[in-house]
């Protein structure tokens, strides 16, 4: 089954799959709980874990030696998980969670809360829709600025605190949210291959990949030419992957049933031997994508760097990448501090 949708989707569907010998594969979902095998036994993810961005963060806490860090998230279960896993390592890296506030819809009072514990490195988390609610409040509350770091989420659009305000009811200007998001930080698990001119398995590089997705873009009327893109533009190398990754675990599945007698259409609710050798295929999986090298964890989850952004002058600029197997930082030395 190739899933779309966000972690809530992916956790009903992927939870039940199970009991009818169904293999999932997800490119939209981020929960760390998804990981957990005794509960999701047959899913895999192109999208990377949630998780993988928590290594990142703690190598520049050390890096700019942040000791005192707090934590905003909305509560649901992708960010809470995540904030339980950022903080064993905070606590493994004699970090200091000064505290950590929750909020469901409004997050004024999370917010006015960091002010009052006098919280100067915060980590956020929550989805882009009650992101710019945090952007508006937090410039109302004066939390920005030269005093005040901020981790924000990467895999929002580059343009997402200048747009949907009106739509949103978000009581902020677009200058006024420009000022606020300035200096951020975003960590990011990388979407596209680095390579550009560098042939895929469908013998597209990821630059052709990307054309022909902006093209098609276009002549839908999306504006992208001004950074207009449609939310999901930055999962499409991964469903792209995804895909890939469904046709190639069939194929090994039809030549390895093939070989005793077989066939995929001998597949039914009942039948685990097919789904067996179907996750077999999948777990075995490894080849250059669009969006890099797509390969599986033993939980299931999409093996990548990650990427290090700051908000500067208004645009998103790249300031390094973390390999955290290999515990490789590669900076770039161009952060800038209000």
């Amino acid at each position: 089954m190739l899933l779309a949708g966000c972690s809530t989707v992916c956790t009903t569907v992927a939870e039940a799959a199970k009991m009818w010998n169904l293999v999932v594969l997800c490119y939209g979902a981020s929960s760390p709980a998804l990981s957990d095998r005794n509960r999701f036994p047959t899913l895999f993810r192109t999208h990377p874990s949630a998780t993988v961005h928590n290594p990142t963060r703690i190598k520049l806490m050390k890096k700019f030696g942040w000791s005192r860090v707090a934590i905003l998230q909305q509560a649901e279960e992708v960010f809470i998980s995540t904030v339980e896993d950022l903080e064993a390592r905070c606590s493994e890296a004699a970090i200091e969670i000064v505290t950590r506030q929750s909020f469901l819809s409004d997050p004024s009072d999370a917010v006015r809360n960091l002010r009052r514990q006098d919280a100067r490195v915060i980590v956020g988390l929550f989805y882009v829709v009650a992101a710019r609610r945090v952007l508006c409040e937090l410039y109302k509350q004066n939390l920005y600025g030269k005093s005040y770091t901020w981790f924000f989420i990467g895999w929002y659009e580059d343009n997402w605190f200048e747009v949907n305000l009106d739509k949103e009811n978000i009581d902020c200007t677009v200058e006024q949210m420009r000022a606020a998001a300035e200096g951020h930080l975003t960590t990011e698990a990388l979407m596209w291959n680095q390579d550009e001119d560098e042939k895929t398995i469908s013998g597209m590089t990821s630059l052709d990949f990307r054309k022909k997705l902006n093209d098609a873009l276009r002549e839908e009327g999306y504006d992208i030419d001004k950074n207009r893109y449609p939310e999901g533009y930055q999962e499409a190398p991964l469903a792209y992957d995804a895909v890939w990754s469904v046709a190639l675990a069939f194929n090994k599945t039809m030549d390895r049933l093939t070989q005793i007698g077989k066939s995929l259409k001998d597949f039914n609710y009942n039948n685990k031997d097919v789904a067996d050798n179907i996750y077999s295929a999948i777990n075995s999986t490894q080849f250059l994508g669009v969006s890099g090298i797509v390969a599986f964890s033993s939980q299931g989850d999409r093996i990548a760097l990650t990427q290090i952004e700051q908000v500067i002058n208004g645009s998103y600029v790249v300031l390094g990448y973390y390999d955290t197997q290999a515990d490789n930082l590669t900076w770039r030395n161009k952060e800038v501090w209000i």
